[in-house]
């Protein structure tokens, strides 16, 4: 199987269209059209359902579109290391996968320094919830993660960040909680909330806000689950719902919008961690050395991290 191979079914399962692929590439629709059959034969199944004017992927095609994506990422970042050698100074990506945090200014601080000092190094983010962060780690698809608590990163070299998050409840600006300066749990009685898709699966001596809830734990509801909150915040600005967040990213959800915080106050932590046992390029474990530094100036050593 070849990389070109694999680069033009992407182009087409993208596009939906081989002409217009073929257009777009500067070669012959038969030809495009044949190293797409080629690889049907090689994996023994078919990747496109063809119908008049376009072309739909198969269950199998959409299983190799997510596997397409890796491969070729990896095969990047490769080529980006090794041509990074033969700068005087350090250069290539760092890929950093991250919940959406507090505890991404201490990430993002450092980040700015290493740019400051190598240019040449870039900085690749992807932000997402505790599954999609762990699921690039463990792929090697990201050289740092950041974790919202609860996390389970004890197979992961770790680093707690010293920033705090706050938990609260956004909402729109007339709903009549707004006039409130925080929000109790009684409040969640009968007011269906969208949670993220981490607090909804994790277990009941975990999870902080179920805790938080008491015996009221059994009359919350939940309006549905997400990853990113300005996803969420155009979801409580139509429904009138409400979503609980962090008050570090509420912000930027526009001004319709109000964020209350809990009480009693509830707060959690985050952690940046890497996989035991990866070869790192220089710009990443340059970037993971820099970061350990950093955090050992604010705070000392390395203290344990719990395991839920």
């Amino acid at each position: 199987m070849e990389l070109r191979t694999l680069r033009y079914f992407l182009a087409v399962a993208y596009e939906g269209n081989i002409t217009h692929v073929a257009e777009s590439l500067y070669i012959s629709q038969p030809s495009l059209t044949r190293q797409i059959q080629m690889l049907e034969e090689e994996l023994g199944c078919k990747l496109f359902v063809r119908k008049r004017h376009s072309v739909e992927l198969t269950p199998e095609g959409l299983e190799l579109r997510s596997r397409a994506i890796e491969a070729l990422q990896i095969i990047e970042n490769i080529e980006q290391d090794f041509a990074a050698r033969d700068d005087k100074a350090i250069a290539g990506s760092v890929f950093v996968a991250a919940a959406e945090t507090a505890g991404m200014r201490t990430v993002a601080c450092v980040a700015a320094k290493q740019r400051t000092k190598y240019p040449g190094i870039v900085f690749e983010l992807t932000t997402g919830d505790a599954f999609s962060v762990a699921d690039r780690l463990d792929k090697g698809l990201a050289d740092v993660a950041v974790f919202c608590e609860p996390a389970n990163v004890a197979k992961y070299h770790c680093r707690r960040l010293p920033e705090m998050d706050t938990w609260g409840v956004l909402m729109r600006a007339d709903d009549p909680l707004a006039q409130k300066e925080a929000v109790v749990s009684s409040d969640f009685v009968h007011r269906p909330c969208y949670i993220s898709a981490q607090q909804r699966s994790t277990s009941h001596e975990t999870n902080p806000f179920r805790t938080w809830m008491g015996r009221r734990r059994g009359q919350f509801k939940t309006a549905g689950t997400l990853d990113l909150v300005r996803n969420a915040a155009t979801m409580v600005a139509a429904s009138g719902e409400l979503s609980l967040t962090f008050e570090s990213i509420a912000g930027y959800t526009g001004d319709d919008l109000v964020f209350r915080p809990l009480s009693p106050t509830l707060q959690t932590g985050s952690f940046a961690a890497w996989k035991r046992g990866r070869t790192f390029s220089d710009a990443a474990r340059l970037f993971i050395d820099t970061l350990k530094e950093e955090l050992e100036a604010r705070e000392g050593p390395p203290r344990p991290h719990p395991t839920p």
